[in-house]
């Protein structure tokens, strides 16, 4: 497994990308546990924006986070984060991670009190720049990419009033960045997503 780390800077925001983070032979495991809480702790679309489908936060159930396999995954992304603290001047013995979750677009049909209407109401309403938000008083964000249809499906941040930083989503890549900027995930078309999802891990940190 060869491991790339790259780091830019853009209008004082550190944006840390690292490749090939979790080791192959996991990755399909990885990919079922990842659907398996994803379906079994979804979030109702009035509790999410839909797209994209969202798990519950997962570090307060105590199945998933005694996992081996999410221990695992958690134990190297928190490697990452310590990296980014270096790099942005971050105490790190200042922060912990407080939460995260799971989210996946695939196809418009899933379980839940909504309609198939109601869902592709939703998805009509949906774009890119329309689904800006930012996670306040959280200083530090991942996204890791799971499985992604193409890399140009991946996460723009926003910088200020006219420029925009864009980051590529790779499948086992992840991107570490200040989530307080307003951010939004690149979907693909569900006509794509449908056979191939595209499917995240989502983490932030708080001050402890």
């Amino acid at each position: 497994m060869s491991k790339t780390i790259q780091v830019k800077k853009h209008e004082g925001s550190y944006f840390y990308k690292a490749f090939d983070v979790m080791p192959e032979e996991i990755i399909n495991e990885l990919h079922e546990s990842s659907v398996h809480w994803l379906e079994s702790t979804r979030k109702t679309i009035k509790e999410e924006v839909y797209p994209p489908e969202a798990s519950s936060e997962l570090l307060s159930i105590s199945d998933f986070v005694s996992s081996d396999l999410w221990q695992k995954f958690y134990s190297e992304i928190k490697k990452h984060i310590a990296k980014y603290c270096t790099v942005a001047e971050i105490d790190l013995s200042t922060i912990r991670i407080h939460s995260s979750w799971i989210t996946r677009i695939a196809d418009i049909e899933f379980p839940g009190t909504h309609t198939k209407e109601d869902l592709r109401k939703r998805l009509q309403q949906h774009n890119t720049f329309g689904n800006m938000h930012s996670h306040k008083d959280n200083p530090i964000g991942m996204v890791y990419y799971l499985k992604n249809p193409d890399p140009k499906y991946g996460t723009i941040v926003k910088l200020s009033e006219n420029k925009v930083f864009q980051n590529d989503g790779e499948e086992n890549s992840l991107m570490i960045f200040d989530p307080q900027l307003y951010h939004t995930a690149i979907y693909p078309p569900i006509e794509i997503s449908k056979d191939y999802p595209r499917i995240t891990i989502v983490a932030d940190c708080a001050y402890i």
